[in-house]
């Protein structure tokens, strides 16, 4: 039984599958999700376009030109497409696991995850007692130029999932997913009321404004209960880039948020954005290991000699309502990655109004005409496009939200370097040298807290000791962290004075607490218990999250 929810996805009544997992055997809320699809199944459902007919060709111009507008829906799954619905149903099967409604666990854990907004410690307590189950769920960040197709792809794979399920049996709702815009003003105010008002809609139980003047810290447990009570599977947020234009400290406190979500109540969530969300995700070690600890998606515009650009083309080219069919050729395919730079949205764009001026003149697609439609119809994008047609990087860097993944070190040329240090007085390899020492620290620190370091301790071995070979670097910068009390390039002797050095050299970092002797037996303390007191030795609870 299905029943289509207005505006949103549809509803239906659980009906509980053999899912073929054992992990997921007796989770009702696992088992009332549709089965987990094989890729064939994904490309199949995620397709979205009608067969074209080519009797179609023998309707009026006016007619035709209808027909045309099918194409602004026109979907073919790529390999982002595939990664990402495969992702999305890892999560939210995941994020279940320790959200059973079939035992006590759900109970214990929305006790414990109300308990620990009001009392922390007394929280940790409980959970040791009862045994209260770890949250199982994990955070993804999609990132890609506008019109490259993320929101379209999210929203299809949403699709493939109910919104609303009925469990009759446990007299209990769940929420599938629920999709809302990060607010402009990128406070995390605004996104709980947004949250919340998204399920007073879609439920009819919740009234927004009652929560309009409540203030940021009484909001959360409001929505941490909302997510446990109808038992949110994922979080969905676009727009993320809206962070990075926030003013007081709103990246900080969004992701703190976001982690809550994850690590608290339990809930997957997935932050989508353009390239200017980018930096966002380096800005924040601590937070967004977690809030990416699924993986990053980088959704860029289709390469000019990748499968995915010759499927989409190819497919979409067989759509042709003029009179006169034109068989793709080499000069159209160049002609339509120049003038649309192979972002797909602009390259639906392109074609649709190329077949409605050739319906209205020579009833045939050409280059010369395809070239003439871009450059009159989407002239507003021009500038954008020139950039990412010369390859600059100061030219790009002006349009964010385009700029994604080239390297600026191989798009200039000789002569951009000496234009730029002219007119600029810019030492481009310079800056580049210095950006790249700063993603290296940036790359190691992330290297480091993912070992289980506190960021301050990453930050500065990262910094101490750097190298040309990221090996030799993280070689160095972990032998920094594990002992502090060393300069690691004094441990390595000349050659000459090998037996000198080792003769003279005084026990430091872990082997100087190991070597205290008299204080141990003083305290009566064993090996163990004088390095885990030195901070060698991390909790295993505390390093493996476990909660």
């Amino acid at each position: 039984m299905s029943v289509k929810h207005s505006l949103r996805g549809r509803a239906e009544v659980a009906e509980y599958r053999d899912t073929g997992i054992p992990d997921y055997n007796g989770h009702p809320l696992i088992e009332a999700l549709p089965d987990i699809m094989e890729d064939a199944d994904v490309i199949r459902k995620l397709k979205n376009i009608k067969k074209f007919n080519p009797e179609e060709r023998l309707l009026s111009p006016s007619k035709r030109r209808h027909c045309i507008e099918r194409l602004r829906s026109f979907v073919i799954p790529l390999s982002h497409h595939v990664e990402l619905q495969q992702d999305f149903s890892e999560m939210i099967r995941q994020g279940y696991l320790s959200r059973n409604i079939s035992t006590t666990d759900y109970i214990r854990r929305l006790r414990s995850v109300m308990l620990g907004f009001k009392d922390e410690e007394i929280a940790v307590l409980e959970k040791e007692r009862l045994f209260v189950p770890a949250p199982t769920s994990s955070g993804l960040a999609i990132i890609g130029i506008s019109g490259a197709g993320k929101t379209t792809g999210i929203n299809r794979i949403l699709s493939l999932y109910p919104q609303i399920i009925i469990h009759p049996e446990y007299e209990e709702k769940q929420l599938v997913w629920i999709k809302i815009d990060c607010p402009v003003t990128g406070t995390v105010k605004q996104l709980c009321l947004g949250i919340i008002k998204e399920v007073g809609e879609i439920f009819g139980d919740m009234n927004y404004e009652l929560y309009s003047g409540y203030k940021t810290d009484q909001l959360i447990p409001v929505l941490a209960s909302m997510a446990m009570r109808y038992h949110l599977g994922v979080l969905v947020i676009d727009e993320i880039q809206y962070l990075s234009e926030a003013k007081t400290g709103g990246v900080t406190l969004m992701l703190n948020f976001f982690n809550s979500l994850i690590n608290m109540i339990g809930v997957p969530v997935i932050l989508i954005g353009t390239p200017k969300a980018k930096s966002l995700f380096s800005q924040e070690f601590r937070n967004t290991k977690r809030v990416t600890n699924q993986g990053s998606i980088y959704w860029d515009r289709l390469k000019k000699e990748g499968s995915d650009w010759r499927l989409f083309l190819s497919q979409l080219w067989k759509h042709q309502w003029t009179q006169h069919e034109v068989v793709m050729t080499e000069e159209i395919d160049k002609v339509m990655y120049e003038e649309s730079q192979g972002i797909p949205d602009l390259v639906v764009k392109i074609f649709i109004e190329s077949q409605k001026r050739a319906i209205e003149t020579e009833e045939m697609l050409t280059p010369s005409l395809i070239h003439s439609v871009a450059q009159s119809q989407f002239k507003i994008l021009q500038p954008a496009l020139d950039a990412l047609r010369s390859g600059k990087k100061e030219e790009m860097i002006r349009f964010l939200d385009i700029f994604l993944s080239e390297s600026p070190r191989e798009m200039l040329t000789n002569a951009d370097r000496k234009e730029l240090n002219k007119t600029f007085d810019l030492d481009v390899d310079r800056l580049l040298d210095e950006q790249q020492q700063v993603d290296g620290i940036n790359e190691i620190i992330v290297w480091l807290m993912d070992a289980g370091f506190t960021e301050k301790t990453a930050r500065e071995a990262a910094e101490k000791h750097r190298a040309e070979d990221m090996a030799l670097w993280k070689a160095l910068a972990f032998q920094e962290a594990i002992s502090p009390n060393v300069d690691v390039l004094d441990t390595v002797p000349a050659s000459s004075n090998k037996k000198a050095a080792r003769k003279n050299k005084k026990p430091s970092g872990l082997m100087a607490y190991i070597n205290k002797e008299t204080d141990r037996k003083k305290n009566k303390q064993t090996n163990y218990a004088t390095i885990k007191a030195a901070g060698y030795i991390q909790d295993p609870h505390e390093f493996l999250q476990l909660e």
